[in-house]
């Protein structure tokens, strides 16, 4: 049998390439637990390792990260996890590196944590509040790779590099089949998949991941269906629509759930008649809604918003009153947020990586987010319109969905009424990226110039390299 070399012109093996050597490249360079809260995914992807589906709430001494090292007799929300792992945690780095970016991390302190052994045997109570809520599909990838170095018996900081591994190639397989069915817009999925924050994240033990891969991949087949005039959709093409929906669902407690009507893009002429077309629109939509009750239902007794410890009058109930009864102001606080933190959210969705302390510079994100706009406004297909409806229909999922993710921060972690939403991030809407940029499709405006597969495979290689290059001074160098 002759074997092949893969085609380095289509863009979804390209990314393999790119995405594999520098993502293997960025989970060596970041220190154990500088990407942001992976000392929770770490402990939340062990404990599902261990096949411990639901975490545990109670009353004990218990260790940990989120606000003292050790609490006794505290009401605590994780698990009982080998006292090993919150000693890597904690001695890996001679001084805590998030926030001070003119401290570095010395590599002698990561080798010496080789001599570490898991010990399982030794259990402590560990807790994770901010993880310990969120499905076994957010760290299933984590967990495969932390599962398979137990069988080795190896270290806890080695087994954190075989979470990010396994992370990083569940993510790519997602990524590359996002790229290789989507009917247009390939070139977009590939900036965004490689843009620094994105490859950052997946070269982590983030749960971002494998919620940027699946959304990524449920849009490439939603658009696949619509737009694809040579499609017809069969009952494979249904289950497979649900699947991935239900994955995403359930990856970030259905964080980005109205990134589901996506499917209305799909005409009706599609399916046999329209009584299917809608039985099957409302079948997912029920499916998914039940999944993420049933889930919340699991976890609702973890209470972690009263676990809040550092914001006084933090209230679920209290706060869903305040909406309900003060929508206008609560659409005011929504506007007031993004307009305060808008520049922020920007440079941290392309690219404000550790513990959002590390900016790459501001002429580089402006030239990535000049060069996504450019492509989706030049990559005409003329076999393929995008009508006004569905124009305004990806308006509405991106603003109801930025407001979703808006207020389920308001929920748990803002006091009752507070008049702007903190903890909102920039890579939070990467998932619905591909939506926004598809606004910009269009069969009027053309540029004059063409930006060649070479030409932007080398600008994603240099921007990768500038990104390794950045994290190597920030972390090692002085």
């Amino acid at each position: 049998m002759k074997l092949s070399l893969p085609n380095l012109k289509l863009p979804e093996n390209v990314l393999v390439a790119i995405a594999l050597t520098f993502g293997l490249i960025f989970l060596l360079i970041t220190p154990p637990f500088q990407a942001e809260a992976e000392y929770q995914h770490f402990y939340r992807s062990f404990q599902i390792s261990q096949g411990e589906i639901i975490a545990k709430k109670q009353i004990t001494d218990c260790y940990g990260h989120q606000f003292e090292t050790y609490l006794p007799a505290t009401l605590c929300v994780g698990g009982m996890l080998p006292k090993s792992l919150v000693k890597t945690a904690k001695q890996t780095s001679q001084l805590q590196l998030e926030y001070h970016p003119e401290r570095k991390q010395k590599l002698s302190n990561i080798l010496a944590k080789l001599n570490i052994p898991l010990n399982p045997q030794n259990r402590v109570f560990v807790r994770f509040p901010n993880s310990a809520i969120y499905s076994p599909i957010s760290y299933l990838p984590q967990a495969i790779g932390i599962t398979i170095g137990r069988l080795f018996h190896l270290p806890p900081v080695i087994l954190l590099y075989f979470g990010r591994i396994t992370n990083l190639i569940i993510w790519i397989i997602c990524i590359y089949f996002a790229i290789k069915i989507a009917p247009l817009g390939k070139i977009w999925l590939f900036l965004l998949a490689l843009m620094p924050m994105s490859l950052f994240q997946a070269a982590s033990l983030s749960a971002d991941a494998i919620t940027n891969g699946l959304s990524f991949l449920l849009i490439s087949l939603i658009l696949n269906l619509a737009l694809n005039p040579e499609k017809t959709i069969q009952k494979n093409d249904i289950f497979l629509l649900t699947a991935i929906s239900i994955l995403l669902s359930l990856s970030k407690l259905g964080s980005y759930f109205p990134l589901l009507f996506i499917f209305l893009f799909i005409p009706i002429k599609k399916f046999t008649n329209t009584k299917k077309y809608w039985l099957t629109f409302i079948t997912i939509m029920l499916l998914n809604t039940g999944l993420i009750l049933l889930w919340y239902s699991l976890v609702k007794h973890l209470n972690v918003s009263s676990l809040n410890l550092r914001v006084a009058n933090v209230s679920t109930t209290g706060q869903l009153a305040y909406i309900l009864n003060h929508p206008l102001q609560y659409f005011q606080i929504n506007f007031r947020t993004f307009f305060t933190y808008g520049k922020d959210y920007l440079e941290q969705f392309i690219g404000r990586l550790g513990w959002i302390d590390t900016a790459l510079p501001k002429p580089h994100l402006l030239t990535y987010g000049i060069l996504l706009i450019a492509t989706a406004t030049n990559s005409n297909r003329p076999n393929i319109i995008i009508t006004l409806p569905q124009k305004i229909l990806l308006i509405i999922i991106l603003i109801s969905n930025s407001i979703f993710i808006a207020t389920m921060l308001y929920l748990s972690w803002m006091p009752v009424g507070a008049q702007i939403i903190q903890g909102i991030q920039g890579r939070y809407f990467i998932p619905l990226a591909p939506l926004f940029l598809l606004l910009f499709y269009n069969q009027k405006i053309k540029f004059n110039f063409k930006i060649t597969p070479t030409i932007l495979s080398s600008y994603v290689i240099f921007s990768c390299t500038l990104t390794a290059t950045l994290l190597l001074k920030r972390y090692y160098l002085q």
